[in-house]
């Protein structure tokens, strides 16, 4: 009786759940199928490339000044024609000296060409400051004869040892007087700001009529551009001066082409993180007229390349350098492991020299399609429509 019973309690829940899963009621869970992914060898090229942001600024500013020669700024590696004590030593004494503005040639934007005239000043200060010098000059060196002379008269060891004290006074303040007359002499034709290189105004500090001030009358920079970037510490070494490079300068949507012309040797540390990068500047092959400094761009240099090699993705290799792996899907579907011989490998893509055949398809990964069981017509039993389950992806 007790085995009669629980026959028909399990009828009764069989039949329960066969009339909820055909009427929606319970739908059975759902479950995951895996399928590989994979891409072909195919023969084309690999290129290793670096991304960066940069700006583009001119290769040199100059800074002019009346009474000096031109002064490049110190970011640039270009220095003018003189040292730099020489030159220091120079805007001191320059800007001692008044320089009433007569003429003012140029205004910030302007396009000059090297040896243009930019601005003139009156030298009559100079020449007066000249005539001082001159006539201290010849007084210094009237003092050294008459040192001279008292020494050669003077008799006993104090005396002698008075006067050469005073001999040796008279030296160098004659000596000082002739090197200053001598530099300030050298200050003529300086009336005059002259464009040391074809370049473009980028500031005009003094006004025709006032005096021009101590510091840079007009700034300039050269006619050339590049840019400058920060490269990160583990990109660096894949980098070498003139590797190709590609700029795009968003703001004109043009794509420039140019070269890396140099590499700073010391890096350093920037931003919370401290990851230290390296300054690299990039030289541009006809930049367009429109281009200006200060603009970004963004840089890809060409680390490495590869033409017309066969390659597969790189997510398909497994293993480490010297002993990489693929697995290899054959037409019947079944997948084996093979060893391969790789050449530039980069993020994307690896180059194969051996133990693959263009065509032949790796694994490069694995992608898991969840399938839920649908019920679509009647009931499961008969008299319910003749219903049927299909599985499929919702």
């Amino acid at each position: 009786m007790r085995l009669k019973l629980f026959a028909i309690v399990v009828l009764l829940v069989v039949g329960g759940a066969a009339v909820a899963v055909s009427t929606g009621v319970f739908t059975p869970p759902a479950t995951n199928a895996t399928s590989l992914l994979t891409a072909p060898a195919t023969v084309g090229d690999v290129t290793d490339e670096i991304a960066a942001t940069g700006t583009i600024e001119a290769a040199t500013q100059y800074e002019l000044a009346f009474g000096t020669e031109p002064e490049a700024s110190a970011a640039s590696a270009a220095f003018s024609s003189v040292s730099s004590s020489d030159n220091a030593a120079s805007n001191s004494l320059a800007s001692s000296i008044d320089w009433p503005v007569t003429d003012v040639k140029v205004t910030a934007g302007d396009v000059v060409k090297a040896g243009q005239v930019l601005a003139a000043a009156g030298a009559a200060d100079l020449e007066d400051q000249i005539a001082d010098a001159r006539r201290a000059s010849s007084s210094a060196e009237l003092q050294l004869k008459q040192a001279k002379a008292d020494h050669s008269a003077a008799s006993g060891t104090s005396a002698k040892r008075q006067t050469q004290i005073a001999l040796y006074n008279a030296e160098s303040a004659a000596a000082k007087a002739k090197a200053d007359l001598t530099a300030l002499v050298a200050l003529r034709g300086h009336e005059k700001l002259t464009a040391p290189a074809d370049g473009t105004i980028t500031d005009v500090a003094i006004t025709k009529g006032l005096s021009a001030p101590s510091g840079a009358a007009i700034t300039m920079i050269s006619g050339e551009l590049r840019v400058s970037t920060e490269v990160v510490e583990s990109d660096i070494a894949a980098i070498k001066v003139d590797q190709a490079a590609t700029v795009t300068v968003s703001a004109l949507d043009a794509t420039l082409q140019g070269k890396v012309a140099s590499i700073d040797p010391v890096g350093s540390a920037s931003g919370s993180n401290g990851v230290v990068s390296f300054a690299v500047t990039i030289s541009l092959e006809a930049p367009p007229a429109s281009l200006r400094p200060g603009m970004t761009a963004d840089i890809t240099i060409v680390a490495a390349s590869a033409s017309n090699v066969l390659s597969i993705p790189s997510r398909a290799l497994s293993g480490s350098a010297g002993a990489y792996t693929v697995r290899v899907v054959a037409a019947d579907g079944t997948v084996s492991v093979r060893d391969v011989e790789v050449g530039l490998v980069t993020s994307s893509l690896a180059e194969i020299t051996s133990g693959l055949q263009a065509g032949e398809r790796v694994v490069t990964g694995t992608s898991s399609t969840q399938n839920s069981t649908n019920t679509v017509g009647g009931g499961a039993f008969p008299g319910g429509g003749g219903g049927f389950i299909r599985r499929g992806t919702p």
